[in-house]
């Protein structure tokens, strides 16, 4: 390990302490850039800072964010086209665990309504059909901001859930029982083929999603690292002018059972290398 990466360790050790917290999300921006064939007017980065969207439209179409109705103000969602990165800084570390999945990432994507307005999904369901703004990015995090590990490209195609106790996915009033964020939702957008949105006869999309925020998750453990506390997402360059990809993302949350620590903030490193270069010095002088 270089000299820079255990100065930002030190500083992590120096910084932090063993509290545990729940609903942790991205706290600050380190990066970004927008890159060719974004969303035009999507372009603020800071979209994707705190808690995931769970109303959107308002002053346009307000309603609930579901399954059939995601969010898509400006001030909700982020885009980014081919060539272009946003580097994220987490509120918390996330601690990789074996027990599941750690990282959840919410875009969004939307189910087509076959039934308008009771939010009946297509069966079959892909990224492809049924569905829209299913979109992937090349994902990677950081323990410590310097070194990445990348878990290539992924898909996100999982809708977001906003409230447990509304029945329409396109009501036009918030609910009282607001989904969590931080519980992960093991299922996949396949699982959603042919469901209802509510339906008080039998098993419904509310049901499977059990109270998770929904969004695609990711188990961490493979990375290797011990703590999370920097994501990344790119969209590469194809390569062919006559197509153009891009990523829309709303936020991101780290699963309850792995938020570690707070991730020290720009000035704690700063304090951090200022104390290990007063070491080394002071060291350097005892060994001459």
């Amino acid at each position: 390990m270089n000299t820079q990466s255990w100065i930002v360790l030190l500083a992590i050790m120096l910084a932090t302490s063993s509290e545990v917290r729940a609903a942790s999300f991205a706290a600050q921006v380190n990066e970004f850039v927008v890159g060719q064939g974004a969303a035009a007017g999507f372009d603020n980065p800071g979209a994707a800072l705190g808690s995931p969207a769970r109303f959107t439209g308002v002053g346009v179409f307000p309603g609930v964010v579901s399954a059939f109705n995601p969010p898509y103000l400006a001030s909700e969602v982020v885009s980014i086209g081919e060539g272009g990165v946003l580097e994220l800084q987490l509120a918390n570390f996330i601690l990789p665990s074996a027990t599941g999945r750690d990282l959840g990432v919410f875009v969004n994507v939307g189910l087509i309504d076959n039934d308008f307005p009771n939010g009946v999904a297509s069966n079959p369901l892909s990224a492809t059909a049924g569905s829209f703004s299913a979109e992937a990015a090349v994902l990677e995090v950081s323990a410590n901001g310097i070194n990445w590990v990348s878990l290539g490209s992924q898909l996100f195609d999982v809708p977001t859930i906003g409230y447990t106790d509304v029945v329409s996915p396109f009501a036009e009033t918030a609910g009282n029982a607001p989904t969590d964020f931080g519980l992960p939702f093991d299922g996949a957008l396949a699982d959603l083929a042919g469901l209802q949105y509510h339906d008080a006869a039998g098993p419904d999309m509310l049901d499977l999603f059990a109270g998770s925020g929904g969004g695609t998750w990711l188990d961490l453990e493979s990375t290797g690292l011990e703590r999370i506390g920097w994501v990344r997402f790119s969209v590469p360059d194809d390569g062919n002018p006559n197509t153009s990809s891009k990523f829309e993302l709303d936020a991101i949350s780290v699963a309850n059972g792995a938020v570690g620590p707070a991730v020290p903030e720009p000035s704690a490193i700063v304090l951090a290398l200022i104390g290990f270069a007063a070491f080394a010095t002071a060291h350097r002088r005892r060994r001459g």
